[in-house]
């Protein structure tokens, strides 16, 4: 990939037996939250997200997916569940997923954030109100949700920002943009709207990289290559 550059790969972990072959290329402390989640699906979501950042970044690097070294560190404590790293310099990544999706971004591009979301599992009022800011309305709250979220994973912040501390254009309004946060963000970031496919919602955020260029691919490949080799 040239600067600028980002590649979007989506997998969908729920069908066949792929995500039980990929488990073996995941590290130690990787292992330990898979086998935190209780739930079939959601230790199945992690497990493919996980390996395939893994395929995806040693494909770039040159190494074996066992052997891309993977950091997690959360800033405010010693838990690895912070924004994933990559070991080289000028690269970047980040990892979604939710309902039967998983977004993994790489690109060499400053700070990434991607966010997916199933749009029926959020529809709620309640949740409308942790969203949209005071001048923030429309039907379609989950692409500002995904927007937002975006742009908070690739800053780092996460959950010690509030999504209605940070403003973003409407879905009906034209191309994704931050209207307001700290000062600096607007110019700073460059969104990207994502196609996962119906029922979702999905955007990309990059942070100082203006000429942005995004590849959406079909992980599904590398997936059940990376299962067998397994």
């Amino acid at each position: 990939m040239a600067p600028g550059e980002c590649q979007v790969w989506w997998a969908r972990p729920l069908t066949g037996d792929v995500p039980g072959g990929l488990a073996a290329l995941l590290d130690p402390l990787e292992q330990g939250r898979r086998a935190a989640y209780r739930r079939d699906a959601d230790r199945a979501r992690f497990t493919v997200a996980a390996s395939l950042l893994r395929v995806v970044g040693g494909a770039h690097l040159g190494l074996p997916p066992a052997q891309v070294a993977i950091t997690r560190t959360c800033p405010d404590c010693d838990r690895p569940h912070g924004r994933p790293a990559l070991p080289v310099a000028g690269w970047e990544c980040s990892v979604s997923h939710s309902g039967d999706r998983v977004a993994v971004a790489v690109g060499r591009t400053g700070p990434l954030g991607v966010d997916v979301e199933e749009a029926a599992s959020r529809a709620n009022a309640g949740l409308r109100e942790m969203v949209l800011a005071d001048d923030e309305r429309g039907d379609d709250f989950v692409t500002y949700w995904v927007r937002k979220e975006a742009v908070l994973k690739a800053t780092g912040e996460g959950l010690r920002v509030g999504l209605t501390e940070i403003v973003v254009t409407a879905p009906d309004s034209g191309p994704a943009l931050v209207r307001a946060h700290r000062a600096d963000l607007p110019a700073r970031a460059t969104l990207r709207t994502l196609t996962p496919g119906d029922g979702y919602r999905a955007c990309l955020a990059a942070l100082d990289t203006p000429a942005l260029t995004v590849t959406e691919l079909d992980a599904t490949p590398l997936l059940i290559a990376a299962a067998s080799a397994g």
